[in-house]
């Protein structure tokens, strides 16, 4: 089956009419990762070492140029706070992220390199942003909206100006681009950091992108005005196109490991992980879950899990879904609900209450991989990682 396009996940806008309020609950998870446990709860695994090679790799690939590390949408499901607490241990110094409250968190807990906002803020955003020292993507009117919180607190805003040079979400357009930077380059509280684009990924189009971001930057200097520096490749560019490396490069799936990519050895990241609540024998006839969804024509062995769709387990494909159970494969059955599932676990009458399974990732000898899982749902690896819910605990392995 078709995965749902890599893209198609992400829409950024100029500028949000009301500031954002962060639920306590969900400041807290996405602030700092957990302690391993023995609960029954699911689990997100984080493997740093995997985390460091891909990092190693993506640095191999792009000749040590900067990393500006996208850790937007939770960090992809992965912890924001987390990830880029271990990646500014790993010299990184540059984020990017999607939400204010991303951006709040990491200043928050103490992360002190650039961090640079793609989303939308309103003017009391706006002054959170210039007070922490954070990067904003302008391309619109709104950036007076931050220039009147730098004239209020006495300090220059800083922006890296976002060009359309052929995606069509949002961006000053590349042909209007020039005056737009003469007019922010003018307001004396603003101070351009850097100018990116994002492409298309077409590999006819993204040359005649780059061209056109080019022929921005060349008609700015031709004007005496500093862009800062010049970002356009993110995960598939860097393993693709070269050329689009520019000044620093802005991976985010590679980061990750979520999909393979030419010319990279990546390795996944994330693994999902809970334990068997309950253990039962289905009679010929007995059925489980709403509208008898399944109901046994043999003696079936049942596990149940405390896994569901509102922990972000995908609630499609249950047909032909697995898990790992001792390191084998088990087929899920009936249909995923809001907080439970269950595993067809005939034969395994060693399988008990407490033994850990695994949504996907490594257990033993055999893995699942989070591509496998995305395609049974008919859904793709971003959907999937990003799915999880950001209060589950997210637990930090080394290895």
């Amino acid at each position: 089956m078709r995965e749902v396009s890599r893209r198609g996940f992400v829409t950024l806008a100029s500028a949000a009419p009301l500031a954002l309020a962060v639920p306590d609950q969900l400041r807290s998870a996405i602030a700092e990762p957990a302690a391993a446990s023995e609960s029954f709860d699911p689990w997100v695994e984080i493997n740093l070492a995997n985390l460091a090679w891909n990092l190693s790799e993506i640095r191999r690939r792009v000749d040590d140029r900067p990393v500006m590390a996208v850790i937007k949408a939770n960090a992809y499901g992965h912890g924001v706070v987390g990830i880029a607490r271990f990646l500014e241990g790993q010299n990184v110094r540059h984020f990017a992220v999607g939400k204010v409250m991303e951006a709040v968190a990491l200043r928050e807990n103490g992360i002190r390199g650039t961090v640079l906002n793609f989303g939308p803020f309103s003017q009391e955003e706006a002054d959170q942003l210039v007070r922490l020292d954070v990067s904003q993507s302008v391309y619109s009117q709104a950036v007076e909206t931050l220039a009147r919180s730098a004239r209020s607190q006495g300090r220059r805003a800083k922006v890296h100006i976002k060009v359309d040079t052929g995606l069509g979400r949002v961006g000053v357009p590349y042909y209007e681009a020039p005056s737009y930077i003469e007019r922010v380059a003018s307001m004396p509280e603003i101070a351009i950091e850097g100018i990116f684009t994002t492409l298309t990924e077409e590999p006819d189009f993204d040359p005649i992108q780059l061209d056109r971001l080019t022929q921005v930057c060349d008609a700015a200097e031709d004007k005496g005005i500093s862009v800062g520096v010049r970002h356009a490749a993110s995960s598939l560019a860097i393993s693709n196109f070269p050329d689009a490396f520019l000044d620093m490069v802005r991976p985010g799936n590679a980061i990750y490991g979520l999909e393979p990519l030419a010319n990279l050895d990546l390795k996944p990241v994330m693994s999902v992980k809970t334990r068997v609540i309950y253990v039962k024998r289905l009679r010929p006839g007995d059925s489980v879950s709403y509208h008898r969804l399944f109901t046994a024509e043999r003696e079936t062995l049942v596990a149940t899990l405390p896994l569901g769709y509102s922990d972000g387990c995908p609630p499609r494909g249950v047909e032909e879904a697995e898990v790992l159970i001792r390191g084998r494969r088990w087929p899920l059955i009936a249909a995923v609900t809001a907080n439970h599932s269950t595993v067809d676990v005939t034969g395994a009458e060693e399988i008990s209450i407490g033994d850990e399974v695994v949504l996907f990732g490594r257990q033993g000898g055999e893995e699942l991989s989070i591509g496998e899982v995305a395609a049974r749902a008919t859904s793709s690896v971003y959907k999937v990682a990003i799915g999880m819910n950001p209060s589950l605990p997210r637990v930090h392995i080394e290895s």
